[in-house]
């Protein structure tokens, strides 16, 4: 028997308190809970480790999706959907002034294998493809790749994913992230990657400046095809889509050694997304992107110093997503709680 770390309210007890009550998240179709619906244990531990409760999503099981970087409608219709709105929170100095400036939709949902996040994103200037690849004044050195302690790899239009899968296990806020299953913060760049190089798409080790064991756990997830990602680039319509594919076994872990898999109990993990716009300089006037704007919150100050990431909350689940019958009983697939912005190009 492992053994069970105590911190947060015991963690076996604090699962098993989730798994009995995870129907307050998202019961249907992945809408946030209600004021009191969830168990007070559960959004004690959640709050303890800055998991805010008001940002959750359902990875229902789904088909299997061509993993070749176009994304369409029609292999989504199963999955989670969400969409860039006002209630994302920008990192950066600009607000997004229009949804022709930056404007994304994506998907998450699991074929018992892999997670699969998948996005659609649109931006009036790719960097590196409608511009030149310029770097700031500050950062000569942003392209270099493949080194712990210098380059920028989430320096261009890119994608952060982050997943705490120790979330209800561990219970206790988090500055920084192992690299691996425990707790995964990592790069997607439209226009380099640790293994094409310059001018490639791919994922990259976080950094600079992260911990070895971060770094190293990092690649590895990467050379080891732990995660994978797919990209197709539409430069005339100034937009491009996105598949990132994560292994459930060996790269989800829930508790020491333990790996989610859809033999277990609904389980409730951290989770927070970012998108990332760099278009010309003077629309970077820090030096760092034009736009870096995330689902759950960036950061926050820790009590005596230092800061915490924030997470929202991906409940991962062997359930398939409900069908909604509409009039003549004609079957929806995936269209309840729905988020309108702009037009899904199949």
């Amino acid at each position: 028997m492992r053994e069970i770390n105590t911190v947060g309210m015991q963690s076996a007890a604090v699962r098993a308190v989730a798994f009995a009550g995870v129907a307050w998240w998202l019961a249907a179709c992945g809408a946030g809970p209600q004021a009191g619906e969830e168990p007070d244990p559960v959004r004690e531990v959640a709050e303890r480790a800055m998991a805010r409760t008001d940002r959750t999503m359902t990875c229902w099981r789904g088909a299997t999706p061509v993993f070749d970087g176009q994304v369409s409608a029609e292999e989504y219709s199963d999955a989670a959907e969400f969409a860039w709105g006002p209630d994302w929170i920008e990192a950066m100095q600009l607000e997004i002034g229009s949804r022709e400036d930056l404007d994304f939709r994506g998907w998450v949902k699991h074929d018992g294998r892999h997670l699969y996040i998948a996005f659609d994103v649109t931006d009036d200037l790719l960097y590196g493809i409608h511009t030149d690849r310029w770097v700031p004044d500050r950062a000569p050195e942003a392209h270099v790749l493949g080194e712990r302690t210098t380059g920028w790899p989430w320096f261009g239009d890119m994608i952060e994913v982050l997943i705490y899968g120790r979330l209800l296990d561990l219970g206790e806020p988090v500055s920084d992230v192992t690299g691996d299953g425990r707790g995964i913060q990592i790069i997607y760049n439209l226009t380099k990657s640790l293994e094409g190089g310059i001018g490639v798409p791919g994922m990259l080790p976080h950094g600079p400046n992260r911990s070895v064991e971060n770094w190293e756990n990092n690649k590895r997830w990467i050379v080891d095809d732990i995660i994978e990602s797919r990209t197709a680039i539409f430069a005339d319509e100034r937009r491009y889509t996105v598949e990132i594919r994560i292994l459930l076994d060996g790269g989800i872990e829930i508790g020491a050694g333990e790996y989610w898999s859809p033999e277990q109990a609904d389980t409730p993990i951290g989770f927070n997304l970012a998108v990332g716009d760099v278009d010309s300089p003077d629309k970077s006037p820090d030096g760092l992107l034009h736009h870096e704007t995330w689902w759950a919150g960036k950061t926050t100050s820790r009590p005596g110093g230092g800061r915490v990431k924030f997470w929202g909350v991906l409940r991962l689940t062997s359930r398939e997503r409900p069908q909604r019958r509409a009039a003549g009983n004609r079957i929806l697939v995936g269209q309840a709680n729905r988020v309108q912005s702009g037009s899904l190009r199949p």
